[in-house]
């Protein structure tokens, strides 16, 4: 791999940076992750070699004690990778017990989910931009949503990455993917695309 290559930001560095934004707490951050603190401090020393300095940086005492925020550097690559929390999709729907538990946001969208609730009451759920896997077409695969979506536009970023614009039931969807994918699949405005998620990525807000 070039060294180019290695500077790229994977879809789990994002996450983790993403999540560190919005919840300055290294353990929780990773166990929203589904990795563990040991993985997430590796992560994190990779970025800090690669790109000359730390991304985040953990603060011990005083008003910060047990805190882990991101540096300059790490806000500043964040924001180049499109990792601004706003960028999550949410969706609002209600919540359905059966035949396994779900999310109907309207006549002809729901997404399975991995969490319970009351049955019937109104949820809001996110999706992260890096969560989806892309295809042109519907293929076997563990996650059990399959979005057939309509590409809107892709847009290249100068780091290696590119941001998906697509229309899933009537709403509007943000996907993260490397350029090279996006090339490699022909993503381009009204190809339709399949946008797999695992229940597990559908996280409820407010929970």
């Amino acid at each position: 791999m070039t060294a180019r290559t290695e500077r790229w930001l994977t879809p789990l560095d994002v996450r983790l940076l993403r999540r560190l934004a919005v919840q300055p707490n290294l353990v929780r951050a990773a166990r929203s992750l589904g990795i563990g603190r040991d993985r997430a401090v590796y992560r994190l020393a990779r970025l800090r070699r690669l790109f000359g300095g730390p991304l985040a940086a953990a603060h011990r005492g005083g008003s910060h004690h047990g805190t882990t925020r991101l540096t300059t550097l790490g806000r500043r690559l964040l924001d180049r990778a499109g990792g601004h929390a706003r960028g999550t999709n949410r969706f609002r729907g209600v919540f359905a017990l059966r035949p396994s538990p779900r999310v109907r946001l309207g006549p002809a969208a729901e997404l399975e989910v991995g969490f319970r609730c009351r049955d019937g009451a109104p949820v809001t759920v996110e999706v992260d931009p890096d969560a989806f896997v892309v295809a042109r077409h519907h293929f076997p695969l563990s996650a059990r949503n399959a979005l057939d979506a309509t590409v809107d536009r892709v847009r290249p970023h100068r780091d290696g990455t590119a941001e998906l614009r697509a229309r899933w039931a009537g709403r509007r969807v943000r996907v993260a993917l490397t350029a090279t994918s996006a090339t490699r699949l022909g993503l381009a405005p009204g190809r339709r695309a399949v946008l797999y998620v695992k229940a597990v990525s559908v996280r409820r807000v407010g929970a």
